[in-house]
């Protein structure tokens, strides 16, 4: 079979960069021509790009059209949408051959265990057996699996742990509310139309208005602490310069627990007699740090933990039970359509128990404290949920505050005061009240 494109034995730098940038991209799936036409769009993104698979591969960006070679839009269709892997020979070519694209359409090049659980179909997840809680008179919901992935932006749903909705009136498929809204807007629905086609089965997935709604209560779930910068540790303090958040490159002891410094004080060789762990961002893992810190010790101090030599802090029993918690109640927001838990996205149900994070993150109990028994940060801002030292430090702020206001309340009655302390017959006035004299007087 005569091939137009050379082939190649590596993937060369300019197409291992667009690899990276499509594993990092999120892109979006907003139309299929064929097997081998894709219309895609970027987030937050408005132009759109037309990818072919072929021999050669094409695609309509810039990128592509300047440098002739696989493009972060060709490398995100083969990587995300046919879960190639980027090692694979067929993922960093110019273009493949009828034979080779029918390979990567029928999944040849996975392994036959992915197959078989990709393809394997538990009895839970039939239609006949619906979700708790879930509404009569509509699909039944099927359960999120660990491998399933959006339709539209083709990542794992329960990795990504944004808020999810479901094709009610057809195949019962999981989609990102985020990517459904996209998904709707790209359709132009006119204005007799007020329903939205399922991305997989094209039956009615919702409503225009139900999707509508579900995107306004699901945008509740975002917290400002996840929208702060990847720099800052959030709810991490300074043993020494008492700085809260540590911003930057944040250090902490792996044998003394809760003990973090900043970057600044580290240099200056705080607390030498232990090795630290580091890390940039607050979504990063905790590396040792391998060159040792200087041998004069300056001011913070603090005791070994016993028994723990590279310390994982995580908050005791009695620091969880501390954290807040409900029950759900009928007429709660917390059963609004689009509110649910990003742990296991399941929604909220009456009854259920939901604890609040520092961060005002909302979860299943269920859910959260199985991980916070592992790790002492939220699994989607990396806010540190337990320190006793900001603990304390946050206690002491709130009751000088509570005394300043009592004080003050104390030093300045009101008129409502004076009202309690009036007896009929005796006249009362304010003590800084000015009288003045009646005239002739002297």
């Amino acid at each position: 079979m005569f091939r137009k494109a050379a082939w190649r034995n590596a993937a060369s730098d300019a197409v291992s960069f667009h690899q990276d940038q499509a594993l990092s991209t999120t892109i979006l799936l907003l139309k299929s021509f064929g097997p081998t036409g894709f219309l895609l769009r970027e987030d937050g993104e408005a132009k759109d790009f037309k990818v072919c698979l072929g021999d050669p591969h094409t695609c309509t960006c810039p990128v592509f059209t300047r440098e002739q070679e696989p493009c972060k839009h060709i490398c995100w269709v083969l990587l995300r949408r046919f879960r190639l892997p980027r090692e694979h020979e067929y993922s960093f070519q110019h273009g493949l051959v009828e034979r080779q694209i029918l390979e990567v359409l029928q999944g040849s090049h996975q392994t036959e265990a992915h197959r078989t659980g990709n393809d394997a179909s538990p009895p839970f997840r039939t239609a006949s057996q619906p979700i708790t809680g879930q509404k009569a008179g509509s699909v039944c919901r099927k359960v999120i699996q660990a491998q399933d992935v959006c339709p539209i932006c083709q990542e794992e749903l329960l990795e990504k742990k944004l808020p999810v909705s479901y094709c009610r009136f057809g195949c019962g498929n999981n989609v990102h509310i985020s990517c459904m809204k996209v998904w709707a807007d790209h359709q132009r629905l006119s204005d007799r139309e007020d329903t939205v086609k399922c991305p997989l089965c094209r039956e009615d997935f919702s409503s225009l208005k139900s999707l509508q709604e579900q995107v306004k209560n699901a945008a509740k779930l975002f917290t400002a602490a996840e929208r702060e910068k990847p720099q800052r540790h959030l709810g991490v303090l300074c043993r020494r310069c008492r700085a809260c958040p540590v911003t930057g490159k944040c250090f902490r002891c792996t044998v003394c627990s809760y003990f973090y410094l900043c970057e600044d004080c580290s240099k200056q060789g705080c607390h030498p007699q232990h090795p630290f762990a580091s890390r940039t961002t607050r979504r990063e893992k905790w590396r040792l740090v391998a060159d040792d810190l200087s041998d004069a010790p300056t001011g913070a101090t603090c005791q070994p933990a016993s028994g723990s030599t590279a310390a994982a802090d995580t908050p005791s029993h009695r620091a969880l039970e501390g954290l807040p918690a409900i029950r759900v109640r009928p007429g709660s927001r917390l059963l609004d359509e689009g509110q649910q838990c990003r742990i296991c996205l399941q929604d909220f149900s009456l009854g259920q128990r939901v604890r609040t994070l520092p961060c005002q993150h909302q979860f299943h109990a269920d859910c959260v404290d199985g991980i916070l028994q592992k790790s002492n940060s939220c699994p989607l801002d990396g806010y540190v949920i337990y320190d006793p030292l900001t603990r304390r430090t946050r206690e002491r702020k709130s009751a000088s505050q509570v005394a300043s206001r009592l004080l003050s309340d104390f030093t300045k009655p009101t008129e409502s005061h004076l009202k309690d302390l009036f007896i009929p017959g005796v006249a009362l006035r304010d003590r800084n009240t000015k009288v003045t004299p009646p005239r002739g007087s002297l």
